[in-house]
């Protein structure tokens, strides 16, 4: 519905401008209690540190990440853990999150071995996807010795001399199957109803899980869940709201000489904005704030997404193509059993649904060429943010 009336307009734009501030505040909430800080171990290692607010002597927890991950993404239970007494360390294994180090899969073992060597002692481990692998394999080469294992969305091949295994995964976990889950009759099982890969990160079922075993490990009694985790997420939505009314209502319908100034950048415009608030939103429990060594892999894949896009345009294929051709792709994958291609059309289909979404949004009110160019930032960001680093 088109808004004509002058002072609506601006009502709207204070209302916008109201959502992204209590946004803003809600997502960065933080359990009672909790203390998260910034560090770097090993020199080259960035990390989260979790930790009690206490000064206590506290067990140890180190976390590592999947694939198109970064230490943010394991937020949920680092947290949970800083809660229940631990101090947790997250950290960004190569070519990923500020790592300024190059992508390798033998990387990633060695990383974690160097260190739970700098951290004296590792009362738990928790690997989510690829980081569970890694650690694995530093399992088996005896540079990690853990209490007990946690395994998220991740089988991994612990050794002869293996600590406790605990496996965490989704029903619809796309890379795990349960009946290979199943299959490890060594280890404890859990299984959420409803989430898939993606979502076992931030599974409240698995969070508990994950914290309830590391507490029996260390003869811990664990405390009730934490409950902080839906304020950030309330503010992400509202954040967001609140950005996308003030780049649509705010600046481009308010004040029609400023509309028709900036016509030729609505596009580009409205995207930032919205990447913009849902960095300030998720950034420090989603990693979606670009570091500097990003920037320039960001705008390169932008620029190759709006040529392609463009280049379809041209031929008559619409922008949501690409990802209906993402998801049947994903779909066939996960039919013939080939992880690689699932794991790989999986991520492209995170980064098109938005693309595909801002797109459309940008050229309602503009363009078809706004609508590419928004797309192709949006796409551009999410490739450039979460791909892996291997140069």
């Amino acid at each position: 519905m088109k808004v004509t009336n002058p002072r609506a307009r601006w009502c709207i734009a204070v209302g916008a401008i109201a959502f992204f501030i209590a946004g803003l505040a809600l997502s960065r909430r933080v359990e009672r209690g909790v203390r998260v800080e910034v560090v770097t171990l090993t020199e080259d290692t960035p990390a989260l540190r979790f930790f009690p607010a206490d000064s206590s002597p506290h067990p140890i927890a180190l976390l590592a990440h999947g694939i198109f991950c970064s230490k943010e993404t394991l937020f949920r239970y680092g947290e949970a853990l800083a809660a229940a007494g631990f101090i947790g360390y997250a950290i960004d294994l190569p070519g990923h999150g500020e790592s300024p180090r190059r992508f390798s899969l033998a990387g990633n073992a060695t990383t974690l071995e160097k260190v739970a060597r700098r951290l004296g002692s590792v009362d738990v481990f928790i690997g989510y996807s690829m980081g569970g692998f890694a650690g694995g394999e530093a399992v088996r080469d005896g540079g990690l010795r853990p209490r007990l294992f946690i395994a998220v969305g991740s089988v991994p091949r612990l050794g002869e001399h293996a600590p406790p295994l605990l496996l965490l995964a989704g029903r619809f976990d796309e890379f795990v199957p349960p009946a290979v889950l199943k299959a490890r009759t060594e280890a404890r099982l859990v299984i959420s109803p409803w989430s898939d890969h993606a979502l076992e990160l931030y599974d409240p079922r698995l969070v508990d899980a994950a914290v309830k075993a590391a507490c029996a490990a260390v003869g811990k009694t664990p405390p009730a869940a934490p409950t902080r985790w839906r304020w950030r997420l309330a503010g992400m939505a509202l954040g967001l709201l609140g950005m996308v009314g003030m780049a649509k209502v705010g600046l481009m319908l308010c004040v029609p000489e400023v509309s028709r100034r900036w016509a030729h950048v609505r596009g580009p415009l409205f995207s930032v904005t919205v990447i913009g608030a849902f960095a300030l939103t998720s950034g420090t429990w989603l990693g979606a704030v670009p570091p500097l060594r990003r920037v320039p892999v960001q705008l390169a894949a932008a620029a190759m997404t709006w040529l392609v896009v463009m280049g379809a345009g041209r031929l008559g294929i619409p922008r949501w193509g690409f990802l209906a051709l993402a998801v049947a792709v994903w779909i066939g994958s996960l039919v013939a059993g080939a992880s690689i291609i699932v794991l790989f059309a999986y991520f492209f289909m995170l980064a098109l649904v938005p693309g595909t979404v801002i797109g459309g949004i940008a050229a309602h009110r503009g363009s078809g060429c706004d609508g590419d160019i928004a797309m192709a930032i949006a796409v551009g960001y999410a490739l450039g943010q979460w791909i892996p680093r291997i140069l």
